[in-house]
């Protein structure tokens, strides 16, 4: 509820500042049409990059100690001439750590082969979003509902030397495990220029649990074999956002 208040307040101050630029483009309507940012600007298709940082929530912050870094990219359509209402699809990816270990193997003639073990967890967000997006001037708050699923991988590769300097390399998907979310966002994009906006929004993302590996209990024995413990957990997180949009 405290975050849901924080966007409604971001969202009301950014739909004053939307209602005055609209009375300013009414009294300027008589100006040059490349300065008037209504006519036009919220019909046409809308591609958006950002990057972000998740804030893990509740019982996910207790147990992921970190903030995954990433980015998204996502594709608005318009519904109806008028664009206040817009549909379309988001894909965003987060990194939740990496980690390198210096390992030694013993290969079938019992030699000690010395290696690096690279292991790394990403989140991938698939969701498709509902946006209202009341004015058309060069300040555009808006409001989004979304919904979709979430994938949560491990991947480990060691690499190790041989004793004629060659390499081998052999990578091992470890964990992946998907769980659908649903959440809110409210955001704000600043018109400078005709198509071209900086855009900020922060999304409130509701999920069930999700299995991953904790990457803290990762060990591998001298055949390679990968020995870890998994963490099971809800992935409620708070995503900021900050990017450009450009408008078609």
């Amino acid at each position: 509820m405290k975050h849901m208040k924080t966007i409604l307040l971001i969202c009301l101050i950014g739909l004053q500042g939307g209602l005055m630029a609209q009375i300013a483009d009414n009294n300027n309507s008589n100006q040059n049409r490349n300065r008037n940012f209504r006519n036009g600007y919220n019909t046409g298709v809308q591609i958006s990059g950002h990057v972000q940082l998740a804030l893990p929530q509740s019982e996910f912050a207790e147990i992921y100690n970190g903030y995954p870094a990433g980015f998204a990219a996502s594709l608005m359509l318009p519904m109806g001439r008028s664009g206040i209402l817009r549909m379309g699809g988001e894909f965003a990816w987060n990194s939740m750590g990496t980690e390198k270990t210096l390992v030694e193997l013993v290969d079938d003639a019992q030699n000690v082969i010395v290696g690096d073990m690279n292991v790394g967890t990403d989140q991938r967000s698939y969701h498709f979003i509902t946006r209202f997006s009341p004015f058309t001037g060069a300040v555009r708050p808006y409001l989004d509902g979304f919904v979709g699923v979430r994938t949560y991988t491990t991947d480990t590769e060691i690499v190790a030397t041989e004793d004629d300097g060659s390499y081998t390399s052999t990578t091992y998907s470890l964990s992946r495990d998907g769980v659908m979310s649903y959440g809110y966002a409210g955001g704000l994009m600043l018109g400078l220029g005709r198509s071209f906006f900086i855009d900020a929004k922060v999304q409130v993302v509701r999920g069930g649990n999700v299995t991953y590996v904790d990457q803290s209990t990762l060990v591998v024995d001298t055949d390679g074999d990968i020995n870890f413990s998994l963490e099971t957990t809800p992935t409620d997180i708070i995503i900021p956002q900050v990017g450009i949009s450009l408008v078609f």
